[in-house]
């Protein structure tokens, strides 16, 4: 069956040497709302302005709560640390203040589509078929986007963050050659992968300006948050990041919006190379 919509995927990543995390939301970008025997332009539905208006509104709100002013660049790692200008541009928003402002971006992700988030975190000694670190990361992500925009009858574009040119050798080489595991174990083939590029995205891998890209900003909030728990699940935890819980700010989001199906067990949206 032919695609019936199209979703623009962000990403961004966090790592601390020893974890490497990629996270991704998946926003609808455009669908089709007539048979494709009487598609035309008055079929194609614009779905990405209304989700990028309540981005604005999302935005808008962390300002008013929390003094953090729009000309600034939201990043989780300077919201968890406090080394941020985030207090009305004039100082720092740091401590209990800080860490109720990211429970509260989280929290307020509510707005975004059932099923848009997942994170990809892999250990330093991780080998995902030759792929370390973020390399690693980024080739799991592929097999899960290729795999569930075909369940989904769905192609999709994707932005990263600026900085990493190699993402977009590494998405040209997935699209030629992508090795894939079965949930099964091994293939009917008996082999434990096989090829399966990705087909299903448009384009080439893209880059945005993380500055003037709301849904970037939100990648990077739920990155830092997945690389606080994941060095709570490996023990690495600072004694002020453990004292003060910040493991637990990844569990600020609705549950509805994290993509449980890329993994086979587990609600985090959380893809675990170990």
């Amino acid at each position: 069956m032919l695609p019936n919509s199209l979703s623009t995927i962000y990403a961004d990543e966090s790592d601390d040497k020893q974890r490497f995390v990629l996270a991704f939301v998946s926003i609808p970008t455009a669908s089709i709302s007539l048979p494709s025997s009487e598609w035309d332009a008055e079929g194609l539905n614009d779905d990405w302005s209304a989700y990028f208006e309540k981005a604005r509104t999302w935005r808008k709100a962390l300002k008013e709560a929390h003094g953090i002013p729009l000309s600034k660049e939201l990043k989780g790692s300077k919201l968890a640390t406090g080394r941020n200008r985030y207090d009305r541009g004039r100082g720092a928003l740091y401590g209990n203040r800080a860490w109720k402002a990211y429970r509260d971006a989280l929290q307020g992700l509510s707005f975004l589509p059932d099923h848009s988030i997942f994170s990809v975190y892999a250990t330093r000694d991780a080998n995902l078929y030759g792929r370390r670190k973020l390399e690693a990361s980024l080739y799991a992500a592929f097999q899960r986007i290729e795999r569930q925009n075909k369940a989904d009858r769905r192609r999709s574009m994707l932005f990263f963050d600026e900085g990493h040119g190699e993402y977009r050798t590494l998405y040209r080489k997935a699209c030629v050659h992508l090795p894939t595991g079965s949930r099964l174990g091994a293939w009917s083939s008996g082999s434990l992968s096989k090829n399966i590029p990705m087909v299903s995205t448009i384009e080439d891998a893209n880059f945005k300006d993380s500055k003037k890209s709301h849904f970037i900003q939100i990648a990077d909030l739920i990155a830092y948050a997945t690389l606080l728990k994941a060095r709570h699940e490996g023990d690495a935890l600072s004694e002020r990041e453990s004292r003060n819980e910040l493991y637990k700010l990844h569990d600020a989001i609705p549950r509805n919006v994290l993509n449980a199906r890329v993994v086979t067990s587990g609600t985090d949206g959380i893809v675990r190379l170990k």
